[in-house]
């Protein structure tokens, strides 16, 4: 059995898409469609339905796919085992992040552990928390970075402890009675821009998962575009203080009052040690070697 119908598969179910997985390949769309055929003959089974809208799993299809998943995976361990052996640590590692870990953390982690390893590629997924989760648990992932606690059954390794900040536009007229931190009561009586609680559940579980206290004017999914707003002086966010750093000559930072948690701890996540590949292994250890450093 060809891996290569395997991976074709895999991408175009992705993609949604014959025409995308045909240029992610370099293979043209009738070559896509002619292998996937191909596959299903062998098999003797039909494992996708195109239509219009593009191409999804049969029934039979979201059975079988966990198992090729593993097969691919298998053969990439395989390679990267290989390359080890030779001396040569080369491969991809697919990284499941979000805004914070992406913007301020993960660059130089990135290139700390690429000057030890050159030959590794990377691919970035970003998500929200449940997203990044379940891509984990699904190994559509090699490893992720979560927001604990997790009651997921993966391993985690705390890397920081980013605490939640209130901002405010440099032209917003709040009603605040200190000039350095807000109480709850006071943020309940402010317009919020809200990052809603499937991207950032750290700021929900802040009001007891009660948000109804809030006078939310905007919700967002992104912390970008969030802080656009903030900026924009359509009311109060809040957001972490390492996103919050780089936008200090644009927003007014004020500390949560002590009463209220408002810390989080940020962790890398992963399966199992013992199952991972050669190229997750290295990053693992890499990551327990250098976690006191990022905090």
């Amino acid at each position: 059995m060809s891996l290569t119908k395997y991976q074709i598969l895999i991408s175009a179910l992705e993609h949604g898409s014959l025409t995308a997985a045909a240029e992610e390949l370099g293979y043209t769309q009738s070559g896509i469609s002619h292998m996937l055929n191909s596959l299903e003959n062998e098999l003797g089974v039909q494992l996708v339905v195109r239509n219009r809208t593009g191409v999804k799993p049969t029934t039979t299809g979201e059975t079988l796919i966990p198992y090729i998943k593993r097969v691919l995976n298998a053969e990439q361990n395989f390679e990267q085992a290989l390359s080890e052996i030779t001396g040569l640590i080369k491969g991809k590692l697919v990284i499941g992040s979000f805004a914070t870990v992406s913007s301020f953390f993960l660059p130089k982690i990135i290139s700390e552990f690429k000057s030890i390893y050159p030959n590794i590629n990377y691919e970035l997924k970003s998500g929200t928390y449940e997203d990044i989760e379940q891509w984990i648990e699904n190994r559509e992932v090699d490893c992720g970075f979560v927001s604990l606690p997790s009651n997921r059954n993966f391993k985690t390794i705390p890397i920081l402890n980013d605490r939640l900040v209130v901002a405010t536009g440099k032209k917003y007229k709040h009603n605040f009675h200190d000039e350095y931190s807000v109480s709850l009561e006071e943020l309940e009586k402010e317009d919020i821009i809200l990052i809603d609680g499937k991207n950032d559940y750290d700021i929900t579980r802040l009001f007891s998962n009660d948000i109804s206290k809030l006078k939310v004017k905007v919700s967002t999914s992104d912390s970008y575009a969030t802080i656009k707003m903030i900026e924009q002086n359509l009311g109060v966010g809040i957001i972490p203080i390492h996103l919050a750093f780089n936008f200090s000559d644009t927003l007014d930072l004020f500390e949560l009052d002590e009463s209220i948690h408002d810390s989080r701890a940020l962790a890398f996540a992963y399966i199992s040690k013992k199952e991972a590949s050669p190229i997750v292994k290295k990053f693992i250890s890499f990551i327990e070697e250098k976690k006191s450093i990022y905090k």
